[in-house]
């Protein structure tokens, strides 16, 4: 079950870091219409699960020992303990940069994201495969909870961008925001590291 609710808050938490499809989400609210912000975000869906599940299946099949499994995931509490560095100090959302995007575009962005690469093999995977030693199906259970939780932010930051835009521009309630989500990075961080030495 705990594994579960990492699944969920590392999806929240990664959905709600701004980056190029939340940016090309924003853009697309602000040029078209919401119905349209959300085909972006759909799209990404689609890429980010087709990666993940192209990692899982790869390192699925290297049948890797536990022991390398714990060594990947105390490099993924220390990645988890990177992202919390630079999530903290985000402090605004921009939306000036004018990103319009298509489905190749968000294929490529994803495929070329390294950070998204790298969350998946240090922090994703292993936690998954560890799930998927005490649940059947874990691996892809862990990853549907992700992706859920990922969904769900993403939309609700989408519509309150669309509905209550000015919301999203005050700085110190952003700030505070990206602080608590950082917080959140920090303990499952700590969990991941803990989780190896007990």
């Amino acid at each position: 079950m705990t594994s579960l609710i990492e699944a969920f808050l590392l999806g929240l938490v990664g959905g709600a870091i701004p980056g190029p499809i939340l940016t090309g989400t924003f853009t697309e609210i602000l040029n078209t219409n919401f119905r349209r912000g959300l085909r972006i975000i759909f799209w990404a869906l689609l890429a980010e699960t087709v990666g993940a599940l192209l990692a899982l299946f790869i390192l699925y099949q290297l049948g890797l020992s536990k022991i390398v499994i714990q060594v990947i995931s105390i490099c993924g509490g220390l990645v988890l303990f990177w992202l919390a560095s630079k999530v903290w100090n985000i402090s605004k959302i921009n939306t000036e940069d004018k990103k319009f995007l298509s489905f190749w575009q968000i294929v490529v962005l994803t495929a070329l994201n390294s950070g998204y690469w790298i969350f998946w093999i240090t922090v994703g995977i292993p936690k998954a495969l560890i799930l998927d030693q005490t649940m059947i199906g874990g691996k892809f259970i862990f990853l549907i909870v992700f992706e859920i939780a990922w969904l769900i932010i993403t939309v609700a930051l989408t519509f309150i961008f669309y509905k209550f835009r000015p919301l999203l521009q005050k700085n110190d309630l952003v700030g505070a925001t990206f602080k608590v989500l950082a917080s959140v990075l920090i303990i499952l961080g700590v969990r991941t590291i803990l989780s190896v030495f007990i």
